[in-house]
Order: C-alpha cells, then sequence, then structure tokens
C-alpha cells in the first residue's frame, strides 16, 4: 500500500506542514536546508514518507526557480531506501473512476449534525457547496465539501490541511473567511462565510455592469490581492466566478484554494501528486502566459493578470483574446483607463504592474483628476442621447453616487424580483377573474338551457354567457403580457413590457367592471329572480332598470376616458387608482433602478 492509501491525523499532517513551511522559509532566505536534516529524528514511517515526499516537490521547485535541472537519479542516489516515496512524489495519479456526485441535502445533515443544511448551491469536478446555518452561533455558513475520493489520498489531504490554515488566516474585507476546516467520514470541509447575493459572472452575463460600477470593483479587488500577496499568498484562478457580490454592495474574492498548489508541467520532475486527480489549476482564458507554460516562476504577478482580463471584460463584455483592442476603442471611457488595463495583462510578469496596490493607486488618480480632453467614463443610454442632442448637459456620477449605483447593481436581481413579486397580486386578481367568468359562463348555460321556452330566461342565460367568455378573454389577454415580461432585459425594455402590461389593465378593467350597471339584470334572473324581466309580474322594473343603466354606463366610460387623457393632479391619482398597487409598486421599483442608473 502507498502513502496515498493511509490516513494520518490532522495533528500529524499539522506538524509536516510546519515543517515544510520552515524549509520553504530557508530556500526564499537564499540559506536552504537539506531535505535530509528536516527528515531526521524520531518519525513515524508513515509520517516520515509523507514529509519527504513533500520536501522533495518543494526541493525541486526552488531547484528549477533558480535554473538548475535535478535529475531523479540524484534523489535515488541520496534516498535509496525511499524509492516507494519518491515515486509518489513525482508520479503520475490516475484519474478518478467516475465523476463527482454531491450527497443529498439529507446525506450531509447526517454527517454535520451541528449544521441546519438550507440548499446545495452550486457543484463541480471538486466538490460541492451547500447554504447552512450553524446552529450554536445561529449564523448563515457555507459548506464546501471535497469529493470524497481525496479523502483516502493523504498527499491530498496534506495539502489541503496546508491551504486550509493559509485560508483561515487570510483576514480582509473583500476575501470570503474560513471559519472551520476539516474531515468528516473521509469527507474534507472548509466551513466558511456566506455571501448572500451573486456572482461577478452572473452580472457580466446579464449585460447589467456599466463602465463606471467596474471602476468601484477593481479597487477592492486590488485591496484583497495586495494584502493576500503581502502574507505570501497567490490566488492563482481569478476569474468572474469567484468573485462575489453581496447584497449589502461589498465585493469578497472566493476560493484561494488554489494558491498553494504548484502547476502542471509535462515533466515527471514537476509532477506533484495533488495536481492529477482531477483537479483544476485556473481557467485558461483568464491565466497568465507563464501559468498556461506551467512556468514553475508563477508569482503574484500571475493573479495582476487575471485581475486585468476581468478588469478588460467589465468595461468590454467581451475577453481580450488574439489582437485585442483598448477599452477605449469599445466603450466611451476615459482613454486613460488603456494604460491601466493594457500594462496588467502584458506578456512578460517583470512589465506588468509589480503590485495590486499600483494598480488601485493609478485608478484613485484617474477618478480624481478629471481631464476634459479626455472622454468621461459614463453610462450612454438613449435617455441621455436625447438630453445630449437636445443640447441639455448629461450628469456624470460623482463617487458616492458610483458606490451607491454599485450596491444597487448588486442587488438587481433582488429588485426585479421585487417588481416580478409586485405583480403577484395582479396575476392571482386575473385568475379570480378568470374563476368568475367560468362560473357565469355556467350560470348562463343553467339559465337558458332547462328554459328554452322562456324568451327573458334565454335572453339573460345568453348575455351571461357571452359576457363570461369576455371575462375569461380580457383576464387572459393581461396574465399573457405579464408572463410575456423578461426581467433579465435592461431596465427600459422591462419599462416598456410593464406598460404593455398596463395599457392591457386599463383597457380590459372598464370592459369588465362598467357593464355591471345593466349586467345585474340578466345576474338576477339567472338566480331565480324573475320579476326583473317578466312585464307580466312587474312591467316597469325593466324600463326603470334600463333607464338608470344606460346612463350610468355612458357617464362612466366619458368620466373614465377623461382621466386618462387629463394630466391633472386629481386626475392622475385616479389614474393610479385605476392602474392599481400592484402595477404601482412594481413601476416604483423599477424608477429606483433607474435613479441608480441601472441598465
Amino acid at each position: 500500500m502507498t502513502i496515498h492509501r493511509k490516513k494520518l491525523p490532522i495533528s500529524a499532517l499539522e506538524r509536516i506542514d510546519d515543517r515544510c513551511a520552515a524549509f520553504e522559509r530557508s530556500w526564499q532566505s537564499g540559506q536552504p536546508l537539506t531535505i535530509e536534516s528536516v527528515v531526521s529524528g524520531d518519525l513515524d514511517p508513515d509520517e516520515r514518507n509523507l514529509l519527504l515526499s513533500e520536501l522533495l516537490v518543494l526541493e525541486i521547485d526552488y531547484r528549477r526557480r533558480k535554473g538548475e535541472t535535478p535529475d531523479v537519479a540524484d534523489y535515488a542516489e541520496r534516498f535509496p531506501e525511499d524509492a516507494t516515496a519518491i515515486r509518489d512524489a513525482l508520479g503520475i495519479q490516475p484519474p478518478p473512476s467516475r465523476g463527482f456526485v454531491p450527497p443529498s441535502i439529507e446525506q450531509i445533515g447526517e454527517r454535520f449534525p451541528t449544521l441546519e443544511i438550507i440548499e446545495l448551491l452550486g457543484a463541480g469536478g471538486m466538490g460541492a457547496v451547500y447554504k447552512a446555518r450553524q446552529k450554536g452561533l445561529d449564523r448563515m455558513v457555507a459548506l464546501k465539501i471535497l469529493p470524497e475520493e481525496f479523502g483516502h489520498d493523504v498527499k491530498f489531504a496534506l495539502r489541503f490541511t496546508r491551504e486550509a490554515r493559509t485560508l483561515a488566516k487570510l483576514n480582509h474585507p473583500n476575501i470570503v473567511s474560513v471559519f472551520e476546516f476539516g474531515n468528516v467520514d473521509d469527507i474534507y470541509y472548509f466551513l466558511m462565510e456566506y455571501v448572500d447575493g451573486s456572482t461577478l459572472r452572473d452580472v457580466v452575463r446579464a449585460g447589467q455592469l456599466a463602465p463606471e460600477h467596474a471602476l468601484t470593483i477593481v479597487p477592492h479587488l486590488c485591496d484583497a490581492l495586495q494584502y493576500a500577496h503581502d502574507q505570501a499568498v497567490v490566488h492563482r484562478d481569478i476569474k468572474p466566478e469567484n468573485i462575489l457580490m453581496a447584497k449589502d454592495g461589498s465585493v469578497k474574492i472566493a476560493d484561494f484554494g488554489l494558491s498553494r498548489i504548484i502547476g502542471n508541467e509535462p515533466n515527471a520532475l514537476a509532477q506533484t501528486a495533488l495536481t492529477q486527480a482531477n483537479q483544476v489549476l485556473g481557467t485558461p482564458r483568464y491565466m497568465a502566459p507563464e501559468q498556461l507554460e506551467g512556468s514553475h516562476g508563477v508569482d503574484h504577478r500571475a493573479d495582476i493578470y487575471s485581475l486585468g482580463v476581468v478588469f478588460y471584460e467589465m468595461l468590454t463584455g467581451e475577453l481580450p483574446i488574439g489582437r485585442f483592442e483598448a477599452p477605449s476603442q469599445k466603450v466611451q471611457i476615459d482613454v486613460r483607463l488603456d494604460e491601466v488595463v493594457l500594462r496588467t495583462l502584458e506578456k512578460e510578469p517583470r512589465r506588468r504592474y509589480q503590485t495590486a496596490s499600483q494598480i488601485k493607486t493609478d485608478l484613485d488618480s484617474i477618478a480624481s483628476s478629471p481631464d476634459d480632453s479626455y472622454s468621461p467614463t459614463m453610462v450612454h443610454s438613449s435617455r441621455e442621447e436625447m438630453r445630449e442632442k437636445a443640447g441639455m448637459p448629461v450628469p456624470s456620477l460623482s463617487l458616492g453616487q458610483q458606490e451607491t449605483a454599485a450596491r444597487l447593481l448588486l442587488s438587481r436581481r433582488e429588485l426585479m424580483d421585487r417588481v416580478r413579486s409586485s405583480l403577484g397580486p395582479l396575476r392571482r386578481g386575473q385568475a379570480i377573474q378568470i374563476m368568475i367568468g367560468v362560473a357565469l359562463i355556467l350560470l348562463g348555460a343553467q339559465c337558458w338551457a332547462r328554459n328554452t321556452s322562456v324568451p327573458h330566461r334565454v335572453i339573460s342565460g345568453v348575455i351571461l354567457h357571452v359576457y363570461g367568455v369576455i371575462v375569461i378573454g380580457a383576464a387572459a389577454h393581461v396574465l399573457t403580457r405579464i408572463g410575456r415580461m423578461d426581467f433579465s432585459k435592461p431596465v427600459t425594455e422591462v419599462r416598456e413590457s410593464l406598460n404593455v402590461v398596463r395599457k392591457a389593465y386599463l383597457m380590459t378593467g372598464p370592459v369588465i367592471g362598467f357593464p355591471w350597471w345593466l349586467m345585474w339584470i340578466p345576474a338576477t334572473v339567472a338566480i331565480g329572480f324573475d320579476p326583473v324581466l317578466n312585464p307580466v309580474l312587474n312591467p316597469y322594473c325593466l324600463w326603470v332598470s334600463l333607464a338608470i343603466g344606460i346612463p350610468g354606463l355612458a357617464i362612466s366610460f366619458w368620466l373614465y376616458l377623461r382621466v386618462l387623457k387629463s394630466n391633472k393632479g386629481t386626475a392622475k391619482a385616479w389614474q393610479k387608482q385605476f392602474t392599481g398597487e400592484s402595477l404601482a409598486r412594481a413601476y416604483m421599483t423599477l424608477d429606483e433602478i433607474e435613479r441608480a442608473r441601472i441598465e
């Protein structure tokens, strides 16, 4: 049995990690320790084998950085009795036999009894993330688990422990916090801060990000990366999926779990057991050139390149692939931003920004020193273009307004959900109207079907039958217009769709409501009150009813049309009443989004 199939307790893994960390520091300081000196002493055989395996990988890495070419035979000669450890350190691990299937909520709940598992947030080849409530502290958390097969790989367990300890020490408002880590029944897990919001990928994909919003997000990312880099932690997989945008306006970088994993190399010497088993070491479209080439000289500047890709995508909605244009050639932004973005995307690490803080400094400088010779960064909506054509000034956003806009942008989905939910009462009202229409059809049918020889009952039944069909058709018309609304579209299009719903509702409402000036006559006949239309029983009732009903119907329609066409304050109040509270709330939410200039 190789060391990959033997379990070691967390305490042993932590001791190994401490020795490996000291070994790394010695190489970084220019006074490298030898592997032999670190593995000397009384050690459990399994613990020694794993420690040796890790030290071999580290030494090979640092020797390659110095330009040396390590040789397998050299290590076989230095450690003749440790062939197994050398194979484990330098060999290739077989891929997993099957894809990862996340456990059910019930299964996870059984393994983590102190947590109330609420839902599965997402899953992939490297694990799954669940939303949970920590019962003892009554707080929401995110539980990230790794595939169970890794629970049998002691080298993966060591790397996991090392990364988790590093992550737990990262304490920054723009980095997702790690509260706890460990393993339960061969499942390794992180218990992390739960961020209520969406990913930057969701926002970019929905086309909801304007240039000025990007300028409020990137400085926060720079702060987080600078903090991590100061702690000697490199993320290695900066991309929109790993940038979380909370509803409270905060921006956080997630998944620093890859920061301690060395990239895959075709040369067996550079292979680590941890990079073989279905490990994802970065996303090619966002990776720095040196990462794609498998260079062992990858450092924090790879994160700066990836941040540049994300920045370019936020500004333009596209990726900088091949011979790409500067951002200002695609969108109207301050052209000074071109230099910032293009410098982050330099292929040579030495020509890039050397620290993330430098990027933030340049962005702050551009924001605080506007130059009239440059085109301003702003969102140009059709409404603003109309103002420009009319010779009216187009207001630009202050930094404070940009922060407000960014916070509302992060909550756009929530706001659009409010628009959707505000239409709920209107939907339910139309559904009830359909049921009333069905009831009227049935009432009319029973009125004339059994009394075909009684003219006034036949007439009343037919009127109710036809009216019931109209009631159903009017409700279906409004529901169809609501169903066609696409809340992922820009706000202007959502407003246009809402206007269509409002128009349909205002057109059908009077057609259904006002006829009751007369419709009560056939309705009372249908339920058995015949004297209303029976000239023998009551010769004056019908004429009195018609004399009141017809003028009432006409006056109602006349007043209604006058109110709709008037711009007076009292008329607008009545228009709001006719529109209904449901539509009014929807319009108020859209106004809130538009005031924040979110498209």
